[in-house]
């Protein structure tokens, strides 16, 4: 590893930009994928359950990917690890675009390409966070991690906007050619990122003392508020196309208006990220949980696509700054020799509790209709937040 030297600038190194654009093509290709095959779900003639069996499948082996993955980061070198997530998921992505030519898929084919997808998308996530305070001096951490978490939300967006033509002008099968474009591109910047000199990293150099028990409280807590903050937002991946097309009476251009507005608010508010990490984090994380569920209830009840619209957006301008805030917390109270396992382990468990919820909001869909699905995922987000509020150690500085 070549080592870099300290500089007091508080400008970002061109590293740092080649890694934010590794991981948000990464995390762009794992979006657009959940949200075709969502999309398709119902023309394919899956049914609510099949489609929460689907994304169950597509994200169980993340737990293992990232909990196993997160020590080889650590082990073998956080480079390494995402350039075998590229080329992985290159393969996988050519995988789904020949089974789908005709233009319809066998779910049991699609079942295992996205078990495997989903097996090593934590790499590049936990390869991502790990190298952040290597190529960014610690004056500019926060925002080098508000940059990053560009590729946490502009996928949303990319996401949305890409699905619709995607689908109309290459067809089911052929649109997974832009996934496989994007994990191109990982294993391109992840070869360019080998030779990048980097920080060396000490507990000393970045301020952060062994865990004690109040610390450690602190970082379970605070990945403990996402699992449960991720686990009552899943059921609006599944639900939402129900909701679009029976609530709202629209179709694929509403149900774009929607992710399109809440992927864009968010990136609009990511700047502020940089500011809220040097307070209290926790605290922080756990209001903005609170007021997502909030302003998220009264959508429940709407069938006017104009007062969704408007709550997607003001809900995604409340979610931005929420990753960077977490990202910025864990590198300064963990050891950077474990920022591999810490990373990779929340990985896991986020990347598990999104899909659980969405496959719950799934079967869900099979029995009741989207609005009361929605408010009950509305109102737990809320006391997920009331309760990590309840914990004093996420409330200090």
């Amino acid at each position: 590893m070549k080592l870099a030297t300290r500089s007091p600038s508080r400008r970002l190194t061109v590293a740092t930009w080649w890694l934010a654009a590794a991981w948000t093509l990464a995390s762009t290709a794992d979006s657009f994928l959940l949200f075709v095959l969502l999309w398709i779900a119902e023309p394919q003639g899956w049914s609510g359950t099949e489609t929460a069996v689907l994304v169950i499948a597509m994200r169980l082996p993340t737990l293992a990917g990232g909990i196993l993955g997160g020590r080889a980061v650590d082990r073998f070198g956080p480079v390494r690890m995402m350039l075998l997530d590229g080329v992985t998921r290159t393969v996988l992505m050519g995988g789904l675009i020949i089974a789908g030519i005709g233009g319809t898929f066998d779910l049991r084919i699609v079942l295992a390409l996205g078990a495997a997808a989903g097996t090593t998308a934590p790499l590049s996530y936990a390869a991502a966070r790990t190298l952040v305070p290597r190529f960014a001096p610690p004056e500019s951490l926060s925002k080098a991690n508000a940059l990053l978490s560009v590729g946490d939300q502009l996928p949303m967006l990319l996401g949305a906007i890409l699905t619709g033509p995607a689908l109309a002008l290459l067809g089911t099968g052929p649109a997974f050619v832009l996934p496989l474009l994007m994990m191109l591109g990982v294993t391109a910047l992840a070869i360019r990122l080998r030779n990048t000199p980097q920080y060396e990293q000490t507990p000393v150099s970045q301020g952060v003392r062994p865990l004690g028990k109040r610390r450690s409280t602190r970082v379970i807590g605070l990945i403990a508020l996402s699992v449960a903050y991720y686990f009552t937002y899943g059921p609006y991946e599944t639900v939402l196309p129900y909701y679009v097309r029976e609530q709202l009476t629209s179709g694929l251009g509403g149900y774009t208006l929607l992710w399109a507005l809440f992927g864009t608010a968010a990136l609009l508010t990511l700047p502020a990220a940089t500011v809220l990490s040097r307070h209290r984090p926790g605290l922080v994380n756990a209001a903005g949980a609170i007021v997502w569920g909030v302003v998220m209830l009264p959508l429940a009840f709407t069938d006017h696509l104009v007062v969704a619209a408007a709550g997607f957006a003001v809900a995604g301008a409340i979610w931005g700054p929420y990753s960077a805030v977490e990202t910025t917390a864990l590198h300064h109270w963990t050891d950077p020799a474990d920022h591999g396992r810490i990373f990779g382990t929340q990985r896991a468990l986020l990347a598990l509790a999104a899909p659980l919820g969405a496959a719950v909001g799934a079967v869900a869909a099979d029995h009741f209709p989207p609005g009361p699905i929605l408010a009950a995922s509305a109102i737990g987000c809320t006391l997920a937040g009331l309760g990590a509020c309840a914990i004093p150690d996420l409330r200090r500085r």
